[in-house]
């Protein structure tokens, strides 16, 4: 099966996100973003109020309140509002993945602890909760039932992806099929229904806020096709965790489809099946690296500039200004990232 042609070449060094973030003079806006958040956690529990304000903490690169702050600023910024969106985004964001890690009995991430690892499993159940609850008490604040809407329509799709399982490679269609129906759940739910409550909360129109709907739908496929695609050839310092561990738990993602339908040798193709089911380490190994070293890495990275140029064309509704130059330079920061 050839590779599809694709114009990945035409980006050339895109700008980083805390080189963008710095250019549009997000951080303080950003920092208000922790606060808010923080300022949330009041519960005198501590089991519930340390696991919570460990994840806050624990940060990240903030891109989902980043893209709402800015999303805000194409009509009336009204920063109150923008605020509460921005912090229900993250904290629903963050609930999804203390339960995430729970599912995958990951020990670290980015770096850190897990709530599991560092307390125990129902600090990690109750403690995701909580953090769902604490959006629930953000998104009041935005004053908007349209957002509640939005969110709690995100946090169903959320739920939905995250237990999803694309259980073989084969047939072809069928496995990217419920690849990709499970990543627009998980992932691309929350950055296409956040940009359309950041519309919501600055006046935009109806059209308006479909087409930031379709920018942060599109923007969260290339997201989550990314971090497949790093999961097999990042840096794993830059990662915080070792590369293939998605494969070493079974979790069959765009690179592994497609190196499955590469030419690939039949044991590899039956160390798939084996998986959880026997696989030693050394065969692990070995697939991994037919992946790293297939044409499977550039198809997956060409679906996902695919997604992003998608994502900047929904934009085109919006007069050219440096707000929309940046949610597009945004986006092509996610897709260049390496981490």
């Amino acid at each position: 099966m050839s590779t599809p042609l694709c114009t990945t070449e035409l980006v050339t060094a895109p700008a980083t996100l805390p080189e963008i973030m710095a250019r549009l003079e997000l951080q303080a806006l950003l920092a208000q973003v922790d606060a808010f958040m923080q300022g949330l956690v009041t519960s005198p529990v501590l089991l519930i109020s340390q696991p919570a304000r460990h994840v806050i903490q624990a940060g990240g690169k903030r891109l989902r309140a980043a893209l709402i702050l800015l999303a805000a600023r194409l009509n009336h910024f009204d920063p109150p509002r923008a605020l509460a969106v921005a912090s229900a985004v993250e904290l629903i964001h963050a609930a999804s993945l203390v339960h995430d890690d729970l599912i995958d009995q990951s020990p670290r991430r980015r770096g850190l602890e897990t709530v599991h690892s560092k307390w125990f499993r129902d600090a990690a159940l109750v403690g995701g909760d909580y953090l769902f609850a604490l959006a629930a008490e953000s998104i009041a604040r935005s004053g908007d039932l349209r957002v509640l809407e939005c969110l709690g329509r995100a946090s169903v799709r959320i739920c939905e992806g995250e237990i999803s399982v694309v259980s073989d490679v084969a047939p072809l269609d069928e496995a990217l099929r419920v690849y990709f129906t499970k990543i627009a759940g998980k992932t691309a739910a929350l950055f296409e229904e956040g940009l359309k409550a950041a519309g919501m909360v600055s006046g935009a129109d109806e059209a308006q806020i479909e087409a930031l709907g379709r920018f942060g739908y599109h923007l969260g496929m290339a997201f989550q096709i990314t971090d497949d695609i790093l999961d097999y050839v990042g840096d794993p310092a830059e990662l915080g965790k070792p590369v293939g561990g998605d494969l070493r738990r079974r979790q069959i993602t765009l690179p592994l489809i497609y190196a499955a339908h590469q030419d690939m040798p039949a044991a590899l193709r039956a160390t798939i099946d084996r998986l959880d089911a026997g696989a030693t380490p050394e065969e692990v190994e070995a697939l991994l690296h037919w992946v790293q070293t297939s044409p499977a890495i550039e198809r997956a990275r060409c679906d996902a500039y695919h997604h992003c140029a998608q994502a900047c064309r929904a934009l085109e509704l919006f007069p050219a200004s440096e707000v929309r130059a940046g949610l597009e330079a945004l986006a092509w920061s996610v897709v260049s990232r390496r981490h």
